[in-house]
C-alpha cells in the first residue's frame, strides 16, 4: 500500500476512534432539548403548554417565545427509558413526539400546531332540564406527530356552566366524529361516539344547539338472609360493571347499589365465608323491585393436583367456569379473586374450597408449562384429584429432500373438543419459528387435542398428527416438500390474481353536492377476505380518492363492493359498476360518487306489554341481492327508560332489527330476530317493534349424557324444502388459506372450483340455507330442558334443536338433533315434551 494512502488509513481510524468515542461520552441524550412551538406561518404560540416523560412526567408551559425546554437527567433517563412529549393550545389540535427509536435526541426541535375547530353543546336531564358541573372529557388522536402510532389518544377536559353548556376549541379541523364522555355525581357516567363534529359547531352568533342527554343512575337493592330467614352481615356483593366497587350487606342483611345503569344482564355475584358463592344475572329497570338473596352453606370442596408422576404441583390456579343454574363461564374467571382469595394450590398440591355450591360446578385449573385442565365436580364429590400434562410440544420443520432445517416458518395450532372428530373447534393465531426449530404449549382446557400446520415461503403447507391429552414429551419431525413451481393462478380456469382495473379512485359528493372531505373508502369483498386487511382510505379536501395497493390486493380478481360514509351520508358501490367506470375507451372522467343522506330510527322495544329497558338493539343493513358483498353497515344502541331508543346515522335501505336476549346459565347473551324496517334518506323511521307476537314454548328429553347447556333451539320461518335448514359442507380442499402470502390468492381453489357443476350445486344450497335463516330466532335449553320464545308473530314455522355452534347463528348438524315445522295462531302455543333423535 503507498505511503499515503496508508497514513489517510490511519487518520481516518483515528477519526473514526474519536467520533465513536465521542458519541458514547455524549451519549444518546443532549444536555437539554429546545422545544419551540410555532403556528403554520412560523409565529410562535404562547400559550401553549403540556407534559413531557423524559425520565419523569413532568407538566410545561412555553415561555413568551413559545419556547419550553426538557432537561437531561441521564441517570433517571436510563432508569425509566420513556421520552416524549405532548403539546396542547386553546384553537389548535395536539402534537405528539415519540423519540424511541432515535439514536440521539435532537438538541432542538419545532413543534407546528394545525388550527382547530370549535365545538359545542348543551347537557340536559331526561326531562330537558340544563344540567350545571356535568365534567365532559374530550379522548383526541392527534393529527400531527413525531414517530406516534395510531394509538395515542390525548384527554382533555371542560365542564358545563349554568345554562349546561360547554365548548371546546382543541378539535382538529376535520369531519372526524369526536369521542367524549360525561360524568356527575348522581348520573350515568355517559360515552358519546355518534355525533358528526358539524353538528357540533356553533352558529353565526357563536351559539351551540346540540343537546345532549344525561340520564340519571338507577338503584338496585335487596337482603341477604341465610336458609333459615336470618339476615347475614358482612357479606360481600359486586357487580360486575366496569367501574363498580364490591359492597357489603349491613346489619340487617340490606345492601344497595346506587347510579347503575339499565341493563337486562348484569352479573351480580354473593359471597360469605362458609356460604355458598352465588351469582346472578339481575335486570336494572326504572321500577325494580328489591332483591332477596338466600345464601345456603358451602360445600368443602378439596382439589388435589399431581403430574403424571404423582408428583404434587404448588401454586396451580383455580377458577370456577360455572355453575349448573348460574351465569357462569369467563364472568367467573373474572370474580373468582372475588369468591375466593389465593385459590392456588399448597406445597402438598391441595386447594380447599369451603364455598362451593352444591349443584354440579365446573372448575378450571392452570399452571404455566402444563395442560389446562377443565373439569366437572359433581354433587356429592368431597374429594377431587387432578392430573396435569406437560404442555410443551417441540417442532423439527426440515426440508423433506435435504434434511436441512427450514429458516423460517409459520405454526398455526387447532383445538378438537373431540379427539375424534375431524372438525376444527378452535383455531390459533399463528406463530414464527426459526431455524427448524419451535417449541409450542398447546392450551388445553374445553380442547382435547391439538394439531399443528406449517408454511413456509416455498413449500406446501404440511400438518402434524393430532397430539391427544395426556402426551408428554412430544417430539415432531415435519418433514416439508418444496411447492409446484406452476403458480396458483396459472391453473386453468382460474382468474388472475393481478387486479383487474389500474390503481384508480374518483370523486365524491355529499348529498347537497359539495365535495366530500375526509369521507372513508372501505372495501369488501365477496369471498373471505385473508391476510392483513386493508386500511381505509380517506377523500381529500376536493372530495377525491384513490384506492391503496392494499385494497387492490385485497380485491384481487374477486367480486366486491366500495363502501363510503361522511358525515353528511353513505354511499354503497357495487365492484362491476366501479370498474365499468374505469374500463371507457375514451377516458372520459367517471360521473361523481354522490351520497345519500343517513336516515335514522326512533323507536320502542318491548315483548307483550312490557317495555324492554336496557336491552341492546342492533341494526344490521341488508345488501341487495344485486350486491356481490355486504359492506357491513352495523349499529347498536342499548333502550333507555320504558324500551325507548335513537338510532342515528342509519344507512338507507332495509335494516335487519335484532334484540339480546340474555341466556340463562350462560355468561354473554345473544341476538335473536325482531323486525325489519325501510329507512328512508334524510328522514326519520318511528316504529314499535316487538309485543305483536305470542309465547311458544315446550321441553326437550335427551339421554341423560348431554348437557343441555350445548344445545340451543332455533325458529325460522318454514321453507318450501326443510333440507335447507342444513348447512352445506364446503370440501376441505377448498377452504380459504387465511395465511396466504398474497391475500388475492387465498381463495383461488375455490374460485375456480364454483365453475364446476359441484360447485355451482354448493353455491345454490348455501343461498338457500343462508335465506332460511333471514329470519333466526333461537334460545339456549334451560337446565331442566325447557325453551321458550317471548314474541312470535302468527305464521308457519320451522324448530330446530341441536348443538350451540356458531354462537347460535347457524345451525349445524350434530349427533342428536330435533326438528319438525308448527303453526303460531292467536293463542300462546306449547309444543309439549320432544324427544331428541341420534344422527
Amino acid at each position: 500500500m503507498p505511503a499515503p494512502r496508508i497514513i489517510a488509513t490511519v487518520a481516518l481510524l483515528l477519526f473514526t476512534v474519536s467520533f465513536l468515542s465521542a458519541q458514547e461520552t455524549r451519549g444518546r441524550y443532549p444536555e437539554k432539548m429546545t422545544v419551540t412551538v410555532v403556528d403554520e406561518a412560523g409565529k410562535p404560540i404562547t400559550h401553549a403548554n403540556g407534559f413531557f416523560r423524559f425520565g419523569g412526567y413532568t407538566n410545561f408551559k412555553v415561555n413568551e417565545n413559545g419556547i419550553f425546554e426538557i432537561p437531561m437527567d441521564k441517570e433517571q433517563l436510563e432508569k425509566i427509558r420513556v421520552n416524549d412529549f405532548t403539546v396542547k393550545a386553546e384553537g389548535y389540535g395536539p402534537f405528539s413526539a415519540h423519540f424511541k427509536e432515535d439514536p440521539i435526541i435532537p438538541e432542538t426541535f419545532t413543534v407546528v400546531l394545525q388550527p382547530a375547530q370549535r365545538i359545542g353543546g348543551i347537557v340536559v336531564d331526561d326531562e330537558g332540564n340544563p344540567v350545571e358541573g356535568v365534567d365532559v372529557r374530550f379522548l383526541v388522536t392527534p393529527i400531527t406527530n413525531y414517530k406516534v402510532g395510531r394509538g395515542l389518544i390525548v384527554s382533555y377536559d371542560v365542564q358545563t356552566d349554568a345554562e349546561g353548556k360547554w365548548s371546546f376549541f382543541n378539535f382538529p379541523a376535520t369531519d372526524l366524529t369526536p369521542y367524549f364522555s360525561l360524568k356527575k355525581e348522581g348520573f350515568l357516567q355517559m360515552g358519546i361516539g355518534d355525533i358528526p363534529a358539524a353538528r357540533l359547531n356553533p352558529d353565526a352568533e357563536g351559539q351551540y344547539h346540540e343537546k345532549i342527554v344525561i340520564e340519571r343512575g338507577y338503584t338496585l337493592s335487596g337482603k341477604v338472609i341465610d336458609e333459615t330467614g336470618t339476615p347475614i352481615e358482612g357479606v360481600t356483593l359486586q357487580l360486575s360493571a366496569y367501574d363498580a366497587k364490591p359492597i357489603t350487606s349491613d346489619k340487617e342483611g340490606n345492601f344497595r347499589f346506587e347510579n347503575c345503569q339499565l341493563t337486562d344482564r348484569m352479573l351480580l355475584t354473593a359471597f360469605a365465608p362458609g356460604k355458598a358463592s352465588q351469582a346472578f344475572l339481575v335486570e336494572i329497570r326504572s321500577d325494580n323491585e328489591p332483591l332477596e338473596i338466600v345464601m345456603q352453606p358451602g360445600r368443602k370442596l378439596t382439589f388435589n393436583v399431581s403430574d403424571s408422576a404423582g408428583k404434587p404441583l404448588k401454586d396451580v390456579e383455580f377458577r370456577i367456569a360455572g355453575i349448573d343454574g348460574q351465569p357462569g363461564r369467563h364472568s367467573y374467571a373474572q370474580n373468582m379473586n372475588f369468591l375466593q382469595e389465593n385459590a392456588k394450590t399448597d406445597e402438598d398440591g391441595h386447594f380447599v374450597w369451603n364455598e362451593g355450591p352444591d349443584d354440579p360446578c365446573d372448575v378450571v385449573c392452570f399452571q404455566r408449562g402444563y395442560v389446562t385442565a377443565e373439569l366437572r365436580v359433581a354433587p356429592g364429590q368431597e374429594t377431587i384429584p387432578i392430573t396435569l400434562y406437560r404442555s410443551l410440544v417441540k417442532l423439527n420443520v426440515k426440508d423433506a429432500d435435504t434434511g436441512e432445517a427450514i429458516p423460517s416458518f409459520l405454526v398455526t395450532m387447532y383445538g378438537y373438543r373431540n379427539p375424534k372428530d375431524e372438525r376444527v373447534s378452535v383455531q390459533h393465531s399463528p406463530e414464527t419459528g426459526t431455524a427448524g426449530a419451535k417449541d409450542m404449549n398447546i392450551s388445553g382446557g374445553e380442547y382435547h387435542a391439538n394439531h399443528f400446520d406449517i408454511k413456509a415461503p416455498g413449500y406446501e403447507t404440511t400438518s402434524s398428527r393430532k397430539i391427544v391429552r395426556g402426551e408428554e414429551d412430544v417430539v415432531l419431525d415435519i418433514l416439508m416438500k418444496k411447492a409446484s413451481t406452476a403458480t396458483v393462478s396459472a391453473t386453468a380456469g382460474v382468474p388472475s390474481a393481478t387486479p383487474l382495473f389500474p390503481l384508480s379512485g374518483g370523486t365524491i359528493l355529499t348529498p347537497d353536492g359539495v365535495p366530500a372531505d375526509n369521507a372513508v373508502i372501505e372495501i369488501a369483498v365477496a369471498e373471505l377476505a385473508c391476510g392483513p386487511p386493508a386500511q381505509p382510505i380517506h377523500s381529500d379536501e376536493k372530495g377525491m380518492f384513490v384506492l391503496s395497493d392494499d385494497q387492490h390486493r385485497m380485491i384481487g380478481p374477486q367480486e366486491f363492493v366500495m363502501k363510503i360514509t361522511h358525515a353528511s351520508g353513505a354511499a354503497v358501490i357495487d365492484g362491476n359498476d366501479f370498474r365499468r367506470m374505469h374500463d371507457r375507451e375514451d377516458n372520459a372522467q367517471a360521473e361523481p360518487i354522490r351520497l345519500l343522506k343517513w336516515g335514522r330510527i326512533e323507536g320502542t322495544l318491548q315483548v307483550g306489554n312490557r317495555k324492554l329497558e336496557g336491552t341492546h338493539v342492533a341494526f344490521r343493513w341488508q345488501k341487495p341481492d344485486t350486491l356481490p358483498a355486504s359492506p357491513g353497515f352495523y349499529y347498536g344502541v342499548t333502550t333507555k327508560k320504558d324500551g325507548r331508543f335513537i338510532m342515528d346515522q342509519v344507512m338507507p335501505g332495509t335494516v335487519k332489527v335484532t334484540r339480546r336476549v340474555p341466556a340463562r346459565g350462560l355468561d354473554s347473551s345473544w341476538s335473536t330476530y325482531c323486525e325489519a324496517i325501510e329507512v328512508k334518506p334524510g328522514e326519520t323511521t318511528v316504529r314499535a317493534i316487538g309485543g305483536k307476537g305470542k309465547v311458544v314454548s315446550g321441553s326437550v328429553t335427551v339421554p341423560a349424557t348431554v348437557d343441555f347447556r350445548q344445545y340451543t333451539a332455533r325458529i325460522v320461518p318454514k321453507p318450501d324444502d326443510l333440507a335447507d335448514l342444513v348447512s352445506p359442507d364446503l370440501p376441505k380442499e377448498y377452504w380459504s388459506d387465511p395465511f396466504a402470502d398474497d391475500p388475492s390468492t387465498c381463495n383461488v381453489a375455490r374460485l375456480t372450483w364454483y365453475e364446476t357443476d359441484e360447485g355451482k350445486e354448493y353455491k345454490r344450497r348455501a343461498e338457500r340455507y343462508s335465506r332460511a335463516l333471514g329470519e333466526l330466532r333461537f334460545t339456549v335449553l334451560n337446565r331442566d330442558g325447557t325453551f321458550r320464545f317471548d314474541d312470535l308473530p302468527a305464521g308457519e314455522y320451522a324448530l330446530v334443536i341441536s348443538e350451540t355452534d356458531n354462537c347460535g347463528m347457524g345451525i349445524e348438524a350434530g349427533e342428536w338433533h330435533w326438528q319438525s315445522t308448527f303453526t303460531v295462531g292467536e293463542q300462546p302455543l306449547d309444543l309439549g315434551n320432544l324427544t331428541m333423535q341420534r344422527e
